[in-house]
């Protein structure tokens, strides 16, 4: 397995950091991976060397805000500033990669990013993966209420006024609980009011595109997770356009299934519909 990194430069001068997993051979397909709020791509590396085994390349970035990128931590005005760094890092992905399967695979926050791009580009796609979709959370803003919503959170966009997240909810192996919280590239405490306002926003413009979502797609969720409640899935399952589509809850995992005891049960089922899509 190669292991690069690299720096990229957003249209607005941020720095952005990315790196890539890559078997010794050409790829079957390529996997960019978007990860959640508070964390960053280097807690991927374990599902970018089970995909790499399986002879994926994996290109996973850390978001504005996030790990080893420039920005204020896990704060953003528009989830469009999420969309458009995830389109330069996949320009540079299918640059290296011409006539390779490209699949997006987004967790949590990241599945509403992927989201939003494949509403934008899902003709460049060859599928969708899906993880702890945050499209049903415990707070949620009514749609009536957006609009006050959005005019406090322009005034104080700083303001950490939002719970933080219950480490528990993450898995149940204690040792992914510890790692996470001593992790200094993990942003702790609660989340930002600007943030908060503009996830939202987001969600409520997935929620109501859905059928427009036509690609492959495969969402799965843990079926105790308390951080995005699995009742996304079934938002996926009921709305989403797709004719080629997966939706499975696993009983009892929580919010990081990948990070779970039995997450080789989890990243075999990814890997499966990935060798069923990749057409090699």
């Amino acid at each position: 397995m190669q292991h690069t990194t690299q720096t990229l430069t957003a249209p607005n001068g941020a720095t952005l950091f990315a790196q890539a997993w890559e078997p010794d051979t050409a790829p079957r397909g390529v996997v960019v991976l978007v990860h959640g709020v508070a964390e960053h791509s280097g807690r991927y590396q374990h599902v970018a060397a089970f995909l790499v085994e399986r002879g994926y390349a994996v290109c996973a970035y850390d978001h504005r805000g996030h790990g080893r990128s420039d920005g204020e931590r896990a704060q953003i005005r528009h989830f469009n500033e999420y969309v458009d760094d995830l389109r330069l890092v996949f320009e540079r992905v299918r640059a290296a990669h011409a006539n390779t399967p490209l699949f997006l695979y987004g967790h949590s926050m990241g599945s509403i990013v992927a989201l939003l791009f494949a509403l934008r580009y899902q003709d460049e796609l060859a599928g969708l993966v899906l993880t702890g979709t945050a499209l049903r959370l415990p707070i949620r803003v009514p749609s009536p209420l957006l609009r006050p919503a959005g005019w406090i959170a322009k005034i104080i966009p700083g303001a950490a006024i939002i719970p933080a997240i219950v480490l528990s909810g993450l898995s149940r192996d204690s040792r992914v609980i510890e790692a996470y919280r001593t992790d200094p590239l993990v942003t702790t405490g609660r989340l930002k009011l600007g943030w908060s306002f503009a996830l939202a926003s987001a969600v409520a413009e997935v929620e109501r595109r859905l059928p427009e979502i036509k690609l492959p797609l495969l969402a799965l969720h843990g079926g105790d997770d308390p951080i995005t409640l699995p009742g996304g899935a079934d938002v996926v399952r009921e709305r989403a356009g797709s004719s080629d589509l997966t939706v499975r809850v696993y009983p009892g995992l929580r919010h990081e299934i990948h990070q779970e005891p039995e997450q080789a049960q989890v990243l075999g089922d990814i890997a499966a519909w990935l060798d069923a899509h990749s057409g090699k």
